[in-house]
């Protein structure tokens, strides 16, 4: 288990960064049916969420997990409105 101590980048090591993929995954499904999902609206709000979190919070795992996991899931949600789904078309034309 020494992996999960090591730095995947900066300062961000690989047990910051599995719990905040935790994080992300599951709060994605909790605060969809509340914000939505793929939205500016919900990646904006995702992202302020994120920094309060690490006001409220603090640093370390709790405090760290749960704001990168919402600022990623924030960051995804206000690309995803902006750009769509490339690659996701699955029509019978081929698509991309």
């Amino acid at each position: 288990m020494a992996v999960l101590g090591k730095p995947v980048s900066g300062s961000v090591d690989y047990m910051d960064l599995i719990s905040a993929g935790v994080v992300k995954f599951y709060g994605e499904k909790v605060l969809q049916p509340v914000i939505g999902n793929g939205t500016l609206q919900s990646g904006a709000i995702k992202l302020a969420g994120g920094f309060m979190a690490r006001k409220f919070l603090g640093r370390g795992v709790l405090g760290d997990s749960v704001s990168l996991g919402l600022a990623i899931d924030g960051v995804e949600d206000i690309l995803f409105s902006f750009i769509g789904g490339i690659g996701g078309n699955t029509n019978s034309d081929g698509g991309w």
